[in-house]
Formats: C-alpha cells, sequence, structure tokens
C-alpha cells in the first residue's frame, strides 16, 4: 500500500513538472494603421490540439491559422535534449482606430489546457502616403528621386530627447539618442555632441532597450533604436544647449532599370545618407540663497553615521564612518567636516563612490572615512555635523546631522606618550594644545658668555664659507647660462616635464570620464615628449621615423610595440570612438609606464 502511494505521488510530481514546462504565447505588433494587415502569431514549446481562439472584434481575420514546426537538438556534456515549438499564424487587418486589446487563447497539450498571455495593439489613422507611392511607380531617371525619398525625414531621421527640459543647477537630466527608420541601414559615420557644461555619465542599456520597438510619429510607423542613454547634470546655470549630433548611414534603395529582367528580379545599391539631430536646449535656474554650509548636493539622500570605537588609549587611531545613500548628483558630494578637540592629529578623509547609472538617473552611495588620533587621555565630545542638500521634489533646502560621539581617551603606554603631553593637572597653563607648552620649571645651568663672536673662530668660518658658497654660485650659473643656450639640450631635459603635465591633464580626463578630452590629451603626451627628447619636430614624427629613431637609442622593441599600439589605440578613439572599449584608466596606466620606459633607455643611450 505504501509503495502504490509513492508511486501515485512521483507520477503526479512528474506531470507537474512536465506540466509547468510547457509555454503558450501570443505576440503581435504593439502598433498598426488603419488598412494595415499583419500577423498574430501564437507559439507551444510542445504539441497541443483543440485551439480555441478568443472573439476578435475590431480586426478582419484575412487567413489562419497556419501551422509551422521547428525542431532542434542540443547535446551538452554528453547529454542530449531536443525541443519542438509549433507555431501558429493568424494574417489580420486593422479597420479602425483605437487602442484593442486581443483576449488569450487556449490550447491542450499533456492533457492539461493552457491560456496564452493577452495582447494590446494600438490602431492608428495613418498619413496618406500616395504621393510618395507615385513617385515610387514613375518611371524615367528615378535614380535621384529615390535617393531623396530614401534620405527624407518620413524614412530616416534622429533624434535626441531629454526627460525635462527646465531644471535647477545639479539636478539629474536623462537624454536618450534615438534612431527612426523604415528602412534597411548600416552606420557609416557619427559625430556625439560633447555635452559641454554637464557632466555626463553612459547609462548601460538593458536588453528590453536594445531592441528595436515600435512608434508612431505624425501618423508613420517607425522602428525605433535606443542607440544611447546618459546621465546628465548641468555644472552651470544659464541656456545651455545640447548640440545636434550627425550620423551617416548606407541605406539600401532600388534600382530601376529600362530593362524588363531587371525589373523583374530586382536590383538594390547602397546610398549614404546623413541624418542630423535638432539642438536641444536646456534652460537651467541656479538654486535659491543656501544656507551656510550647503556645497552643492542636489537630489534626495538619507545620511548614516557611525565610529568604530569610543573607549580608546591616547595614540589610537579612530575611524568615523558616514555613509550617504539616495539619487543625485553623488559623484560631487564632498567629505562633512567634523570640529576636533585641540591636538587630535587628524587625516585627510577617503572618499568611495558606489553608484550606478540608470532610467531614474544616479543611485547608489558615497562613503567617507575620517580617521584621527587622540594624542592625550581625557573626555572628549564630537558634535554632530550637518549635511545640507536641495530637494529637487520639494524645492527646498534639507538639513541631516550625524550623530554626536562622545570619546573616553585612557592615558596611553610609556613608550606611545615619549612625543606628546602626558600631564593634564598643571592649572598655570590653560591653552594646551593650541599655541603655548608647559614651561620647563627645573634647575638650569647658566654660563656666562663674554666673549665677542668678532674676530672669533667662528667669525671667520662663516666668512670663509660664504666665499665658497658665493664662487659655487657663479660657477652654477655659468653653467645653466650655457644649458640655456644649447636648445635642443633644453628641449631633452624639459621633454620629461613637459610630458607629465599632459598626462595630468589625462589624468584629470580620468577622474571625469572625459573619453575625448583623454585620448587627445594622451596623444599630446607621447608626441610632445618623443619631439622633446628625441630632438625632432613634431611636424616631421610618425610612426616610422618614430620607431627607426627609438631604435637607434637602443629602445627594446617590446617597448616600442606598445608605444605603437597605444598610438593607434587613441587614432582610433578619435576617429572612431564606438570602436575603442579599452578602459581609460588602463590607457593612462600603460601611457605613464610607456614613458617612464622610455625616460630610462634614451637617457641610458644619451
Amino acid at each position: 500500500m505504501i509503495r502504490k502511494i509513492v508511486f501515485i505521488l512521483l507520477l503526479l510530481s512528474t506531470v507537474g513538472v512536465f506540466a509547468a514546462e510547457n509555454e503558450f504565447r501570443m505576440s503581435a505588433p504593439n502598433i498598426v494603421s488603419v488598412g494595415d494587415q499583419f500577423s498574430l502569431t501564437l507559439m507551444l514549446n510542445n504539441s497541443g490540439d483543440d485551439l480555441r481562439m478568443p472573439e476578435i472584434e475590431n480586426f478582419d481575420v484575412l487567413m489562419g491559422p497556419s501551422v509551422s514546426s521547428s525542431r532542434s537538438i542540443q547535446i551538452i556534456n554528453g547529454k542530449t535534449s531536443q525541443s519542438t515549438n509549433y507555431t501558429y499564424t493568424f494574417v489580420l487587418k486593422a479597420n479602425k482606430e483605437g487602442t484593442f486589446t486581443i483576449s488569450p487563447a487556449s490550447i491542450k497539450a499533456d492533457r492539461q489546457v493552457i491560456q496564452s498571455n493577452s495582447v494590446q495593439i494600438q490602431v492608428i489613422k495613418g498619413r496618406n502616403q500616395s504621393t510618395q507611392s507615385q513617385q515610387g511607380t514613375s518611371g524615367g531617371n528615378s535614380q535621384s528621386a529615390s535617393s531623396a525619398e530614401v534620405g527624407s525625414r518620413d524614412n530616416l531621421f534622429i533624434r535626441f530627447e531629454t526627460n525635462k527640459t527646465n531644471v535647477y543647477k545639479g539636478e539629474i537630466i536623462i537624454a536618450t539618442f534615438k534612431l527612426y527608420s523604415r528602412v534597411a541601414l548600416s552606420v557609416v559615420d557619427q559625430t556625439l555632441p560633447s555635452f559641454e557644461g554637464f557632466w555626463s555619465q553612459d547609462i548601460d542599456l538593458p536588453p528590453a532597450e536594445q531592441t528595436r520597438t515600435q512608434e508612431a510619429v505624425d501618423g508613420i510607423i517607425y522602428q525605433v533604436y535606443t542607440l544611447q542613454k546618459k546621465v546628465l547634470i548641468p555644472q552651470q546655470a544659464g541656456a545651455l544647449k545640447i548640440e545636434p549630433a550627425e550620423m551617416v548611414f548606407n541605406v539600401q534603395q532600388r534600382v530601376r532599370s529600362q530593362s524588363v529582367f531587371d525589373d523583374f528580379f530586382g536590383s538594390v545599391q547602397n546610398v549614404q545618407v546623413k541624418a542630423k539631430s535638432d539642438r536641444v536646449n536646456i534652460n537651467v535656474k541656479d538654486l535659491p540663497p543656501a544656507p551656510a554650509g550647503f556645497s552643492g548636493a542636489v537630489g534626495k539622500f538619507t545620511l548614516s553615521s557611525t565610529i568604530d570605537k569610543t573607549n580608546i588609549k591616547a595614540n589610537e587611531a579612530i575611524t568615523i564612518n558616514i555613509k550617504i545613500d539616495g539619487t543625485g548628483n553623488l559623484k560631487h558630494i564632498n567629505a562633512l567636516k567634523f570640529n576636533f578637540p585641540p591636538d587630535f592629529e587628524v587625516y585627510d578623509p577617503k572618499t568611495d563612490y558606489n553608484y550606478s547609472a540608470s532610467g531614474a538617473g544616479l543611485s547608489g552611495s558615497t562613503k567617507f572615512e575620517q580617521v584621527f588620533i587622540p594624542r592625550y587621555q581625557g573626555r572628549f565630545s564630537i558634535p554632530a555635523v550637518p549635511f545640507i542638500y536641495f530637494d529637487t521634489d520639494s524645492k527646498s533646502y534639507k538639513t541631516l546631522y550625524t550623530n554626536e560621539f562622545e570619546l573616553n581617551v585612557a592615558k596611553g603606554d610609556a613608550d606611545q606618550n615619549t612625543t606628546v603631553v602626558s600631564s593634564m593637572s598643571k592649572e598655570d597653563v590653560k591653552y594646551i594644545g593650541k599655541d603655548i607648552r608647559y614651561i620647563k620649571n627645573n634647575d638650569l645651568s647658566l654660563s656666562q658668555k663674554s666673549q665677542s663672536f668678532f674676530g672669533s673662530f667662528g667669525f671667520y668660518f662663516t666668512y670663509i664659507l660664504s666665499l665658497l658658497a658665493f664662487a659655487a654660485l657663479v660657477v652654477f650659473k655659468r653653467k645653466q647660462l650655457q644649458e640655456n643656450a644649447n636648445v635642443a639640450l633644453m628641449r631633452n631635459k624639459k621633454a620629461s616635464k613637459m610630458a607629465r603635465k599632459h598626462l595630468n591633464a589625462a589624468s584629470v580626463c580620468v577622474k571625469n570620464n572625459n573619453r575625448d578630452e583623454f585620448f587627445d590629451a594622451l596623444t599630446r603626451a607621447f608626441w610632445g615628449y618623443l619631439s622633446d627628447k628625441l630632438t625632432l619636430p613634431i611636424s616631421e614624427l610618425n610612426r616610422e621615423n618614430a620607431r627607426t629613431t627609438l631604435t637607434e637609442y637602443s629602445v627594446n622593441n617590446a617597448t616600442i610595440d606598445e608605444f605603437m599600439q597605444l598610438v593607434d589605440t587613441c587614432e582610433m578613439a578619435r576617429f572612431a570612438p564606438t570602436a575603442v572599449h579599452d578602459s581609460i584608466q588602463e590607457l593612462y596606466e600603460k601611457g605613464e609606464k610607456v614613458i617612464s620606459e622610455f625616460e630610462k633607455q634614451i637617457r641610458k643611450k644619451a
């Protein structure tokens, strides 16, 4: 009896697993025009029968169901699995404008009735394209006409969209770059705006936004591709502009001919078409008069503060951790400044940014670690510190406070207190730790000094030492003047300094995530350094003579090859930004290493 019950339970659980694996999905375009024919598709990942369709109103069923199947076999780690999909296709025609819902269909599979999802379809009036149709059917020299038709806004355009155009300084804006197309195309070249006046951060597009969607614009249905999304934060008040983006596409167009065979079989060619977005104007308002202590935080935040210990000995380190969570310009929040007691040794705070960019803006946290060391015993209080931010929802300033911390500092060990004040019982000095230290009050041995300094050994020694120092200064200045006269030598000596200047500019671009200016700065650092170090005009420097000259200076081939690879990456990034995916932080470190290797190896040759 027990075995029968176990067998029945296992059988039911197996049937449940198979039933759970069945999937029945309905799909259709989300938007169509009146009079358009389109496909309504139902897909089942198992064999089924007794398909029951809902009553389809507001659409004419022209054909269906047309049934097809496909089978796939997978072999993974020696295990073989196979699946079969069945597709039921109906052809419908939209009759009138509106938004309509087609109810779920049902089918039997594995002795169970499975329901599909419902779909919603928007039907628009559409725009009369009779003029274009006439152009498409007219004879004669139609190549120029069809080129204009392919490149017209009715077939292809790009658009920058922002969720806000009237914001406060520091408020987050979401900018979306979209391509609207009704033709087959491929991208040839693109020029994106620099977003001058904004801090920008790319948003990683989820798979749902990377795929194409449909959208109606002025009665025409387009395939829409989201090319890029950015978080923008205005850094200044006033009228800011997002300059137009430009793109060049290869678009396929049909070529007509006088030959009957060409018209029958069809022929296509690629035509280059330029598209340009409109300029976007952003009105950035200055923030209202701010209370004292406001440092530019804009958004919606929460604050937490903790201290790692409150009972310690003198000369032990303590850490206060501040965490600011929320949505806003987290990258631009400055560390809070605590009012520490006198004679506390305070270190610069460590900042850690942990945020992500999404359609909701910048969300995450900014953390600060403040380390300090009490140098003497006693009880001390660290007052609460305000954090002031501008709330974009209420359009007002909000103030959050850290916790107030009470410290109990015991006397440190003997070896720790050899360099600090260890006694706090004396009342005759009240400003210990600010500008006065205890006066020594033990007996001092004093001696009378009667000999005059003039004519003494020290006087003559100082006099001779001064003459020698003056002579050394004269020799040094003469040598410096001779070196300055040698222009090539001066350029060689200043090469490293000028390269460091350009690398510092590239480092700033890394911190601001400014890829375009980073590659320009890194390129200037490379070629400027070689021009000064090898005494060659920049106009004469190129890949070939740079390699030849570096080889003459006994620079090893590995360093030269790494230099050439970095130069190629910079050139590619300047003319084809989307083709370079390397981290600019890694490229900066490689560039710094290459110039350091040049400095070592070329110096050995010289």
